[in-house]
């Protein structure tokens, strides 16, 4: 008898999200705490809300990948792989901005990422595996340069990013931890470009404007907001920053995705031009 999908589904996020907490048990000391806790942690413990919070997350982006594999190319067991890896690179470098921001040790927050990226990027792959082999794939020649890609993301996401820590819209260690405040928004830009790369496929059939906004706030943006809603949840008077934070970066990742979907449909005239020449 065959396991209904849910019920699969389900599995895999329960035992990913699992693994996740017994990583963070297993880092131990190396796991930096906040010095004070929000409201609902006060009420119902680190615990509980760190639980509710792997719940909704790991099923929000798990639902958010099975969404988007529809519209990938590739068998199932490659989408899952290449969208995982992408995914969990992202969160890994997510995490280095408590460096910059909180003064936390390097460390603690690779420890810390690292807890939560693989058993998110093994959710991820483990769900591929559910999948039926899809569609052959699009034609190389009109991929998107990777490099032209990720240095696109990393300007718009760096420079944005440092201008409003400048401006002082969001809290920051920018006087306090100059280079790691200056560094992390640029890897971080990296890492998005990464995974719009592996979804540059399943957005092939949207125009220029709509595929942006499809990956900065479909693709990026419910990933993003998901991980964020941790840090409201656990950390004291949190709520608007953190808002202001994921709005911000949401609009700075849709604007470097609608350049690079722009100079990617620049060079294919341009080889289409040689060609025909």
């Amino acid at each position: 008898m065959t396991m209904p999908r849910p019920l699969i589904f389900l599995m895999i996020v329960a035992l990913c999200g699992a693994l996740d907490i017994g990583l963070h048990m297993a880092g131990g000391d190396l796991m930096p705490m906040p010095s004070a806790f929000s409201p609902l942690v006060d009420r119902f413990g680190f615990a509980a809300v760190v639980a509710v919070w792997i719940a909704l997350a790991f099923t929000g982006m798990g639902l958010a990948f099975l969404f988007w594999a529809r519209r990938m190319a590739g068998s199932g067991r490659a989408k899952g792989l290449r969208y995982g890896l992408a995914l969990g690179l992202m969160i890994l470098i997510a995490m280095f901005e408590g460096v910059g921001l909180l003064g936390t040790p390097l460390i603690g927050e690779l420890a810390m990422g690292l807890a939560d990226a693989v058993p998110i990027a093994l959710m991820i792959a483990a769900l591929g595996w559910t999948l039926a082999p899809d569609s052959p794939g699009s034609d190389a020649r009109g991929r998107p340069q990777a490099l032209r890609v990720l240095v696109v993301f990393a300007l718009v996401y760096g420079v944005g990013r440092t201008g409003v820590q400048f401006l002082g819209l969001i809290e920051s260690g920018l006087a306090e931890r100059v280079l790691p405040s200056l560094i992390w928004p640029f890897a971080m830009g990296a890492a998005v470009g990464v995974l719009f790369l592996v979804l540059d496929n399943a957005l092939r059939g949207l125009s220029r404007a709509p595929a942006a906004l499809a990956f900065g706030l479909g693709v990026f943006g419910v990933n993003w907001a998901l991980f964020m809603t941790f840090v409201p949840m656990v950390f004291p008077d949190a709520l608007l920053d953190t808002l202001l934070r994921v709005g911000l970066d949401m609009m700075l990742v849709t604007v470097a995705a609608l350049l690079a979907r722009n100079l990617h449909r620049k060079g294919v005239e341009r080889d289409t031009a040689s060609d025909g020449a």
